[in-house]
C-alpha cells in the first residue's frame, strides 16, 4: 500500500504497487456495512464488461470479514477540475480536444451493448487528463437507460446536471450530451453554468454549448456522433497538429555556460506551447536532477511512463540509455541539453537547437564556442538571456540577425506575463518550427515585431 487517494461516504481507495509485476494499481474498499455496497457492486460488474482506453481495467474483486475490495488499472493524471484550478480557463484548441474525446468515451457508453449505458455524473471531478488523453473515473451513477429511468433516486452534480435529472423527467442519452456542454463551458470560462451564464468569446464554440445545455431535451443534439463532427470541423479550423501526426517535433534548447538560464527557458516554452494548443513534453537531456528536484517539493509521484506532473506539465528526467520506458506519443518534445551542448548535434532527429547564450561582458567567449559549433545546425537560433543593460553582445558571423532573441526577465516559467508570451510567440513564429503562426494573447504580428525591434534598441544599441 502506497497512499490513499481518496476517501467518500461509501469507501476508501488506494494506491498500491503490485510487486511481482511492478505495477501501480488502486484498491476501492467498501465495508460490508455499507449502505453503499449495492452500489459498488453494480460498479464492478459494469466495468468487467467495458473495454476502452479511457476506462480503467478491473483486475479483480476480493473481500475479508469486513470489506469489499475493487481492484481495478491506476490512472494516471490530473482531475480537469485540479487542472481548472490551478491554470485557470483551458485555451480554445484543448478545450475542443478534450470535448472530442469526452465524445469517443461516451459514444462508446452509449453503443457498447444492446442498451445504452448512461453515466450521468459527467463533471471535472469525474474526469483525468493524462497526458492529453481524457479518462473516466467514478462509474458509481452510471447504469443502463431502463435502470435509471426505473429507480426512484436521481443523482447528479449541481452545474452539471440536467434539468430531467432535477425535474424527474426520462433521462437519455441527451442527458449525457447536455453534461457534456456543461463541461465545456466550465473548461471554456473556469465557472459552473449555473453560476454564470455569459458566453464565451469563441462564438462557434458558444453555438455548440449553447445547443447541449437546451432546456428542451429535443432541441439537443440528437446523438453524440453528432455533437463530435461539430467540434472535429471546428478543430479542423485551429491549425493546430492532427492526433495522426507520425512523429514529435523535438526542439533543443541548451546553454553557452552555466548559469545562463537553460531550464528555465525551457519550462517556459513547455509552458506557452501547451496553453498555445500544443501537448508538449518537457524531457532532461542533463545531469542536473531539476526534474526531480521539482517533483519533490511539489509532492508530484512519478507515472508508469516515467513522467512527473508538475504544475500542470508532463516532465520527464534523465534516465540514460539503460532504462527502457513505455513509449507515449507527444506532438512536441522539448529537450534540456543545460550545458550538454556538444551533445546535441550528434542526435539527427532535431527540428530546431536553440542556444542560450549568457548576456554578461564574461559570457562572450563562450557564448562564440559554442554558436561556432551549432551555427550551422536545424533552425538555429541564439536566445541571449539575462543581458546587462546597454551592453552589445558580439554578434555571430555567419548568423542571420532575426534569429537573434532578446529574451525578457520573468520570474517563473509558470506564470507568463503579454511580455513574456509575446517573446515566445515571436520566437516560434521567427523560427519556423511550426505548421501555423502562432500568435501571443491578442497581439498582432505587426505589434509584435514592433517590440521587439523596442527591446533591441534598448539593449543592443551599439557604442556612440
Amino acid at each position: 500500500m502506497v497512499r490513499t487517494l481518496g476517501q467518500g461516504h461509501k469507501g476508501t481507495v488506494y494506491l498500491a504497487y503490485h510487486q511481482e509485476l511492478q505495477e501501480y494499481r488502486a484498491i476501492k474498499k467498501v465495508p460490508k456495512s455499507s449502505a453503499g455496497y449495492g452500489q459498488f457492486k453494480k460498479e464492478a460488474l459494469l466495468l468487467t464488461s467495458l473495454n476502452h482506453p479511457g476506462i480503467p481495467i478491473v483486475y479483480d474483486l476480493e473481500e475479508d470479514c469486513s470489506n469489499h475490495y475493487l481492484i481495478e488499472e491506476y490512472l494516471e493524471g490530473d482531475t480537469l477540475y485540479d487542472l481548472v484550478k490551478g491554470q485557470g480557463h483551458l485555451n480554445r484548441e484543448t478545450v475542443i480536444r478534450i470535448g472530442i474525446q469526452i465524445c469517443d468515451l461516451v459514444h462508446y457508453l452509449h453503443s457498447a451493448g444492446q442498451t445504452p449505458i448512461l453515466y450521468l455524473d459527467l463533471q471535472p471531478k469525474n474526469l483525468l487528463f493524462c497526458h492529453g488523453y481524457v479518462k473516466l473515473l467514478d462509474f458509481d451513477h452510471a447504469c443502463f437507460l431502463y435502470e435509471a429511468n426505473a429507480s426512484p433516486y436521481r443523482y447528479g452534480t449541481p452545474g452539471f446536471c440536467a434539468p430531467e435529472q432535477r425535474s424527474g423527467d426520462t433521462l437519455g442519452t441527451y442527458t449525457d450530451i447536455y453534461q457534456i456542454g456543461a463541461l465545456l463551458y466550465y473548461l471554456s470560462t473556469g465557472r459552473v453554468k449555473c453560476e454564470a451564464n455569459c458566453p464565451i468569446a469563441d462564438q462557434a464554440l458558444d453555438r455548440i454549448i449553447e445547443i447541449c445545455v437546451r432546456e428542451d431535451k429535443t432541441r439537443r443534439f440528437p446523438s453524440i456522433p453528432e455533437l463530435k463532427q461539430e467540434l472535429e470541423t471546428l478543430y479542423s479550423q485551429t491549425g493546430v497538429f492532427g492526433k495522426n501526426q507520425s512523429s514529435s517535433l523535438i526542439l533543443a534548447l541548451a546553454g553557452s555556460r552555466h548559469g545562463a538560464g537553460t531550464t528555465h527557458l525551457a519550462v517556459g516554452l513547455t509552458q506557452y506551447l501547451n496553453q498555445t494548443g500544443y501537448k508538449t513534453l518537457y524531457e532532461e537531456w542533463n545531469h542536473s536532477g531539476d526534474v526531480r528536484s521539482m517533483a519533490f517539493r511539489c509532492r508530484s509521484a512519478m507515472d508508469s511512463y516515467g513522467i512527473y506532473t508538475i504544475k500542470g506539465t508532463a516532465m520527464r528526467p534523465f534516465y540514460g540509455e539503460a532504462v527502457c520506458l513505455k513509449s507515449v506519443e507527444y506532438p512536441v518534445v522539448v529537450r534540456d541539453y543545460g550545458l550538454q551542448w556538444k551533445a546535441v548535434r550528434e542526435t539527427g532527429d532535431i527540428k530546431a537547437i536553440w542556444l542560450v547564450h549568457g548576456g554578461k561582458w564574461w559570457e562572450q567567449e563562450a557564448g562564440a564556442q559554442a554558436i561556432g559549433r551549432l551555427k550551422d545546425g536545424k533552425g538555429f537560433a541564439v536566445l541571449y538571456n539575462r543581458t546587462v543593460p546597454g551592453m552589445r553582445p558580439d554578434f555571430p558571423e555567419g548568423v542571420d540577425r532575426s534569429r537573434c532573441f532578446q529574451v525578457p526577465d520573468f520570474s517563473d516559467p509558470w506564470k507568463q506575463g503579454r511580455e513574456e508570451q509575446s517573446f515566445f510567440g515571436e520566437l516560434v513564429r521567427r523560427t519556423g518550427i511550426l505548421e501555423h503562426e502562432v500568435k501571443a494573447g491578442e497581439r498582432s504580428r505587426e505589434s509584435a515585431q514592433k517590440e521587439r525591434r523596442t527591446i533591441w534598441k534598448r539593449y543592443f544599441k551599439r557604442d556612440k
